[in-house]
């Protein structure tokens, strides 16, 4: 039998949609059979439950969900249904009932007697000819000849059809071969794309960890310089991909009706940004709060914990410190943000192409928070006093992407979509201008800015 699902409770209240498949899953990821509002149904997970046809009955099953399955007021893992159950995706979760449907069975039709059987019309010349139609016209023929030429004949009679038959077909033969090379000619290539573009990736972070092992006089990194300058992955549309994937990790620190900075997920209840950002909070009054992006302002947490890390001063003029810190939220994430390891971080190097998705200071908006994407490159990899040092202390990532101050905590994105560096602020340039026919010094800020590398934050993870 057949199933009706009648949404009882939840963003979907009211809908219903019959089902003639054998397993139906229910979830908030896009994939499912029914699929839950990812904004209002937070209750259900992502793949939360499925029904079974098991036979002649519908069984419920959890697929190890957050909160569980009910039916009726009792959490199951796998159950058989009845008409008029109730199942809840979470015990505060959307509601479903059950309607259990039996499957229509073909109206039959009082026997007539056969008809006498009539050989099928010679298809016209070019027509395109199945394999039945073919055993059919055979057979008639052969019938037909049998019944008015003496046994003997038949084996010519037989001739002649299969003779007919192929020159009918021969053109539909000659089509099928040619779109038969065509196609192995394409996947040949698609192998070949796939096969190149593995090697290629593969290469280039070989290459980069290698530079990132050799001192800056070894005569072996122009030539790896050169070879990577001549590789180039087939990316043209990760920027989007990297975007549509992480863009619910990212997240606008806000008091009140006034946003200041940028985090994001790196555990489900634990977000990164600045140090900065965490003094400037506890400076303000009110509830802090995380606001998700592109959730319509309707997706927020309140912040109960914030930690600095225990190096960062400050207000200090005459170096840069750990700006890295990270804040607690009553609830949980939607995407954490996949983290750059230990063994990738040491290949970060000049010229390295980066991303970072933020939320620039004149563009926020507590009630509809949309983070920007920008494409930028690595400028150098130095200590904090601006000079390469061992990789332990190397932990400050210049880069030119074109940050403002609401930008301060965003995630740098690797070419492979991983986060290495925190966003944190930029140099300020000294210089004279003449204004007004007078030599005036000026400070304005530099168009290269700097960021902390990702991995500062463990001390305030332990």
């Amino acid at each position: 039998m057949n199933i009706r699902i009648v949404h009882t409770h939840g963003h979907r209240a009211g809908a219903e949609r019959v089902f003639t498949s054998n397993v139906v899953r229910i979830g908030r990821s896009p994939d499912n059979d029914i699929v839950l509002d990812a904004h209002h149904d937070r209750e259900a997970s992502g793949y939360h439950a499925e029904l079974r046809r098991e036979g002649s009955i519908w069984l419920v099953a959890d697929l190890g969900s957050r909160n569980g399955t009910f039916v009726g007021a009792e959490r199951v893992e796998r159950r058989a249904l009845r008409t008029g159950d109730e199942i809840a995706l979470g015990a505060k979760g959307p509601r479903i009932r059950i309607e259990l449907l039996p499957v229509p069975s073909a109206p039959t039709s009082p026997t007539q007697p056969a008809a006498p059987a009539r050989p099928p019309m010679a298809p016209a010349a070019g027509a395109r000819i199945g394999q039945r139609t073919l055993a059919m016209m055979i057979s008639s023929a052969v019938n037909a000849a049998a019944a008015r030429v003496r046994p003997g004949r038949t084996v010519e009679i037989n001739d002649i059809v299969e003779r007919k038959v192929g020159e009918a077909t021969a053109s539909q033969r000659r089509t099928a071969y040619l779109l038969g090379a065509v196609l192995l000619v394409a996947l040949v290539a698609l192998g070949a794309l796939i096969f190149w573009s593995t090697r290629s990736q593969d290469e280039i972070q070989r290459l980069r960890e290698d530079l990132a092992r050799m001192p800056p006089e070894d005569p072996r990194r122009k030539e790896v310089e050169t070879r990577l300058g001549t590789l180039h992955p087939p990316n043209a549309s990760f920027g989007r991909n990297l975007y549509d994937r992480s863009r619910k990790g990212i997240f606008m620190l806000a008091m009140g009706s006034e946003g200041f900075c940028t985090a994001f997920a790196v555990r489900p209840s634990v977000l990164a940004t600045n140090a900065r950002c965490i003094h400037e909070a506890r400076k303000r009054s009110g509830t802090l709060k995380a606001i998700e992006n592109e959730g319509r302002g309707e997706v927020r947490f309140d912040v109960v914990d914030m930690r600095a890390h225990p190096g960062y001063r400050q207000g200090d003029p005459n170096s840069i410190t750990p700006d890295v810190g990270v804040v607690n939220i009553r609830g949980r994430a939607a995407m954490v943000l996949e983290i750059a390891t230990q063994q990738e971080l040491p290949a970060i190097g000049a010229g390295d192409d980066v991303y970072l998705i933020g939320f620039p200071d004149r563009l926020m908006d507590v009630t509809n928070p949309a983070a920007t994407f920008l494409a930028a490159h690595v400028g150098r990899v130095t200590g904090a006093a601006g000079k390469p040092v061992p990789y332990k202390d190397n932990w400050l990532v210049q880069h030119d992407a074109a940050s403002t101050r609401g930008t301060t905590g965003s995630p740098i994105f690797n070419g492979q979509g991983k986060v290495i560096a925190i966003n944190a602020g930029e140099y300020l340039e000294e210089g004279e201008q003449k204004i007004a026919g007078r030599n005036i010094e000026v400070v304005k800020a530099s168009p290269y800015k700097f960021a902390m590398r990702i991995d500062l934050i463990e001390a305030l993870l332990r």
